[in-house]
């Protein structure tokens, strides 16, 4: 009897330890992670675009016209900025034609301001004549009055040397020499010298001007004098191509 209690326990035992054995979990292994391979997303199959209907807008209840007010003007744009042009190559200014002509009346006029020595000898005439054909190119041609009572019509001087003669000759002859410009008055301009000017086509500057002339002979000291003008070509250099100098209408002076 005692020996059957002991085989059934034993049994009951058992069979409550397989219960419990069925009931706990069996432990499980950790596998290490798996690299899993980037997925390549499904493609996707696009779908045509849907034309869409045009929408009807509803019906607006028409409003009656009114009067619209003027547009205002248009705003006016300033102005493009102009690129100012290259600016031209400044040529540089010519001589002044009023200060040519001073500068040959002077220098004319100077001739016969020299002294003489108590020996009788000429004091500074040459420099004076070698001031005035400082003006004269070489190649100068000048046309100027005869100084021969016999000669009728104007000399012709063609080069410098034969118009330094010339030259010579009156600081020579002529004292008191006073050639002056003609002056002319109108309206509000009172005595103004009047010296007309032009260029030349080819170089340099041409000017002229009325004159009165008086001088004396020195010989005997008669005073003569008579209206002219004077012609003057400049060259591009600044000096005399051409001189035209007239005198008309020769008349002494004499006392009342």
């Amino acid at each position: 009897m005692r020996r059957l209690i002991v085989i059934f326990v034993s049994i009951l035992i058992a069979l409550l330890a397989l219960e419990f054995q069925a009931q706990t979990p069996p432990a499980q292994t950790q596998k290490p992670p798996q690299t899993q391979a980037p997925q390549t997303p499904p493609a996707q199959t696009q779908k045509p675009p849907q034309t869409q209907a045009p929408q009807t807008p509803p019906a607006q209840t028409q409003k009656p016209p009114q009067a619209t007010a003027p547009p205002p003007p248009p705003a006016q744009a300033p102005p493009p900025a102009q690129t100012p042009a290259p600016a031209a190559t400044a040529k540089p200014a010519g001589p002044d034609p009023l200060q040519l002509a001073e500068d040959w009346m002077v220098r004319w006029n100077n001739l016969s301001n020299y002294s003489l020595s108590f020996e009788g000898k000429e004091v500074g005439r040459e420099e004076l004549v070698n001031k005035m054909m400082e003006l004269y190119a070489p190649d100068v041609v000048a046309e100027v009055p005869p100084h021969d009572d016999d000669q009728i019509g104007p000399v012709i001087l063609r080069g410098s040397a034969l118009v330094q003669k010339w030259v010579d000759k009156i600081s020579r002859t002529q004292v008191r020499l006073l050639y002056i410009q003609r002056r002319q008055t109108k309206k509000q301009f009172e005595g103004t010298k009047l010296i007309y000017a032009s260029p030349l086509p080819w170089g340099g500057v041409g000017i002229s001007f009325e004159i009165i002339a008086a001088w004396s002979r020195r010989e005997d000291r008669r005073k003569f004098t008579g209206p002219g003008s004077v012609f003057l070509q400049y060259n591009a250099a600044g000096k005399i191509d051409r001189l035209r100098l007239y005198v008309g209408e020769i008349s002494e002076v004499t006392a009342l």
